[in-house]
């Protein structure tokens, strides 16, 4: 079954030298050596480029030079809306411009004080979000499925502003399920992407671009069970400076004793957040960082 290892891309060091060269040189600076790291990767991550050839070429159905040059291009992306979070998180939001698309649906949540679940995916640049939507005046709990790479998020949130938005780390002895239990009892929002999965996570199969694909139950599983909305949220990148935020309006799902009427109901939500996360990657194909088998191949 193709689920994520909780892995990411990059190191501390690599962090390190970008936010270095962001403070002392500038965005426009870091863009230019990010195009030599690009190639690097471009040319030497043959694993993360196989999957990445798979979803170009077989999914997207595009020319063998195309998805060559989309692979390069979405390395590049990659390291763009990483060095625009740190920007972001460091302080330098008044350099960017934002469209916002639904924003009120989580203002609503937010003044309500209904809390909610904010179901996103590794698409675009939503860990921005929570700096961009600090207005809310409501904590923002962001779930990282990431154990590999603690050190990493230790390090960035050195450089955290707002200390509003509040990393729960995805632990192995299940102990992260206490602060998300605590948040939804306090009614704030939380984020985690629905989009990954790890091994023994309850999963749906579904139609996704044309193959059938899993997606994980839980976030919607949460909601029932706790009462709380769900909505569907994505930050994309437009141009160097420029994000458009997109939010659906909240529903809630439906909790139920019989288990056979459950599963019908978080089959219905898995397959919402899948076609509208479709709309979304279509509209933006080089903004989705997936770097395993995502499809079932078998």
């Amino acid at each position: 079954m193709p689920s994520w290892k909780g892995q990411s891309r990059g190191n501390v060091l690599g962090y390190k030298i970008f936010v270095l060269s962001l403070k002392y040189l500038g965005l426009s600076f870091a863009y230019f050596i990010l195009l030599f790291v690009a190639f690097y990767y471009f040319l030497f991550s043959r694993k993360s480029s196989k999957f990445t050839y798979f979803y170009f070429r077989e999914i997207l159905k595009y020319s063998w030079l195309k998805t060559k040059w989309s692979i390069y291009r979405n390395y590049f992306a990659f390291g763009q809306v990483l060095l625009d979070k740190v920007a972001i998180l460091g302080g330098l939001k008044g350099k960017f411009s934002y469209n916002f698309d639904g924003e009120h649906y989580l203002r609503d949540m937010a003044d309500n004080k209904t809390g909610g679940i904010i179901v996103n995916a590794h698409i675009g640049n939503f860990e921005i979000a929570g700096q961009l939507l600090e207005r809310l005046n409501t904590k923002i709990n962001v779930l990282m499925l990431d154990a590999e790479h603690q050190r990493i998020k230790n390090y960035l949130t050195d450089v955290l502003v707002n200390k509003d938005v509040n990393i729960i780390p995805i632990q192995n002895d299940y102990t992260h399920i206490v602060p998300i239990s605590e948040a939804l009892i306090n009614k704030e929002l939380i984020a985690m992407a629905g989009d990954r999965f790890i091994e023994e996570s309850k999963v749906i199969e579904v139609d996704f671009m044309g193959q059938k694909a899993l997606f994980p139950s839980g976030p919607f599983y949460l909601a029932a069970r706790f009462g709380v909305p769900v909505t569907f949220a994505f930050a994309m990148k437009e141009s160097k400076t420029h994000y458009h935020f997109f939010a659906s309006p909240p529903e809630k799902v439906k909790r139920f004793s019989n288990p056979e009427e459950q599963e019908k109901e978080l089959q219905k939500f898995v397959e919402k957040f899948a076609g509208e996360f479709e709309r979304i990657l279509k509209m933006y194909p080089m903004q989705w960082f997936n770097y395993y088998q995502f499809w079932k191949t078998n």
